[in-house]
């Protein structure tokens, strides 16, 4: 009888003991998941322009188009639906006999998009610095129509911001954009691009 009572002690902590092993190794898999999400995530591209004065790095797994307006354009091709979230990079030549601020630049920017954005309208202004450079910024929203084979689709509200520097002569735009109700949840991505920002 007391054999039994003491074999019968020694189940329940057995049980526990396994109990307390899965949970580790549930804790320890969860713990290297994360470890390599944040790494996969982490991961980034290096873009160096064309004449060396501005390099950047952006998401390793967004995807990089071509385009004849834009030094740069990536997007999250993994972001939900039709927008995807999107990086672009363009420049334009200043006129030396016409020396404009970002501000200016920004003012100037605003007029030709109201004209070619569908209900265009600017959120707010300010101003900072990237690369340790004077720079102006606004942010924007304006409606996007679909377009190829997602033109069944809804019209998308879209949120933006642009960022313009003066640096050597040329104005830098860097203009971020994503779906308005995905665009809080991208901004930690678009500020850790600005802050990447190097000029030369």
């Amino acid at each position: 009888m007391q054999a039994n009572k003491a074999a019968g002690r020694t189940v329940p902590l057995k049980g526990w003991l396994d109990e307390l092993l899965v949970i580790a190794l549930v804790i320890v898999a969860l713990t290297v998941g994360w470890a390599v999400k944040g790494w996969v995530e982490g991961r980034t591209l290096s873009f160096t322009s064309d004449d060396g004065a501005l390099s950047l790095r952006y998401p390793a797994d967004w995807l990089e188009q071509t385009s004849k307006d834009a030094l740069l354009t990536a997007s999250d091709i993994r972001g939900r639906g039709t927008f995807k979230p999107t990086f672009a990079l363009s420049t334009k030549e200043m006129d030396p006999d016409y020396p404009l601020t970002p501000h200016d630049l920004i003012v100037t920017m605003s007029l030709e998009k109201a004209e070619e954005l569908t209900a265009y309208r600017i959120l707010t202004t300010d101003s900072g610095t990237i690369g340790g450079i004077e720079a102006s910024e606004v942010s924007y929203a304006y409606v996007a129509e679909p377009v190829g084979n997602l033109q069944q689709s809804l019209p998308v509200v879209v949120e933006a911001v642009d960022w313009v520097v003066i640096h050597q002569g040329r104005a830098y735009v860097l203009t971020f954009a994503a779906a308005a109700a995905d665009f809080a949840q991208q901004e930690r991505t678009f500020n850790s691009i600005l802050t990447s920002v190097d000029f030369r």
